[in-house]
């Protein structure tokens, strides 16, 4: 039998725990008890929601109604941004070769270290806070690269995030994404007329397989396509859109991803996604303020019973 498979048989092996506690959380009577507490912790933080004006409100808006959002570093005017975006080039474009949980390179360190100082500034996490309606957690940074091979594989597939109920995703394009060059896309929210909000199965489907599924073709119009610049932002909700990498023929991709989600997630076990392991995190919370580590820290608000499940490594 060869290697990979025994290495794909162990990863599932491991990961036999976290699909267990999925499964029992999904059952009617549990989902019930639970939905009934995330409304209520939202109903307790809904007076302490910050007040958003010019683009935060309108992400927060736009991610309410359609899943989606997209602007500009420039446009964003975020603190530090320079440094982010250069940080994100480095580690794109040098010779990083992650392999968690690796110690990290000097160089490596300060590059994910602004990555981190930049997603915890304080208009990302307003606009996280006010569409989740609670305290963020931020789930670390991943530097993305997709081959132009034009493979449907991976997260080149349809799918939906499985971290949380709702989720927010920043994409930063550190070069001109086209057409051809494997655009992030998202089936409008609209096909789907909001039955993923409460539905935790996470098939991975392919463009065939999600038509299949819709028993119709998908045109055009029912995909957003987020091509755009070196520099462009998108906010997501990618646990509630079905989304993917456009496979990509023209020109491999280079993005930086920031994940945010309820500090009190709904299937924890499935976070933890980032190229940083906990430790290398936790050592960047503790030069942060407070509030800032507690978003870093999330996993040390679960409750015992949820810590209990190791974290799913497929």
């Amino acid at each position: 039998m060869p290697d990979n498979l025994f290495r794909k048989l162990g990863r599932h092996a491991v990961s036999l725990p976290a699909v267990a506690a999925h499964h029992v959380m999904n059952l009617e009577v549990i989902e019930s008890r639970l939905f009934t507490a995330h409304l209520e912790a939202q109903a307790v933080h809904r007076q302490k929601l910050p007040i958003l004006s010019g683009i935060e409100k309108d992400a927060a808006a736009s991610l309410e109604t359609e899943g989606i959002f997209m602007t500009s570093l420039e446009q964003l005017q975020v603190e530090k941004t320079d440094a982010m975006f250069a940080a994100g080039i480095g580690l794109a474009f040098g010779t990083r070769r992650i392999s968690r949980p690796s110690p990290l390179s000097e160089p490596d360190s300060r590059h994910y270290k602004s990555l981190v100082q930049w997603a915890l500034s304080p208009p990302l996490i307003r606009i996280a806070e006010s569409y989740l309606g609670l305290p963020v957690a931020y789930d670390g940074p991943k530097v993305a690269y997709t081959p132009a091979d034009g493979r449907q594989a991976g997260t080149r597939l349809w799918h939906r995030d499985r971290e949380d109920r709702r989720m927010m995703k920043i994409a930063i394009y550190l070069h001109e994404v086209t057409e051809d060059g494997g655009p992030l896309q998202a089936i409008k929210r609209e096909i789907f007329e909001g039955s993923t909000d409460r539905d935790f199965r996470y098939p991975i489907l392919s463009h065939e397989d999600l038509e299949k599924q819709l028993r119709r073709k998908i045109a055009d119009g029912d995909i957003t396509s987020c091509t755009g610049p070196a520099g462009t932002v998108i906010f997501m909700d990618t646990a509630r859109l079905f989304h993917r990498g456009k496979p990509a023929v023209a020109q491999s991709r280079h993005v930086v991803f920031h994940s945010y989600f309820a500090r009190t997630p709904r299937h924890p076990f499935f976070c933890e996604r980032s190229d940083l392991s906990r430790s290398q995190l936790g050592s960047f919370a503790q030069e942060l303020p407070p509030d800032q580590r507690s978003s870093i820290l999330w996993y040390q608000h679960l409750p015992r019973f949820l810590k209990a499940v190791p974290k799913s490594i497929v």
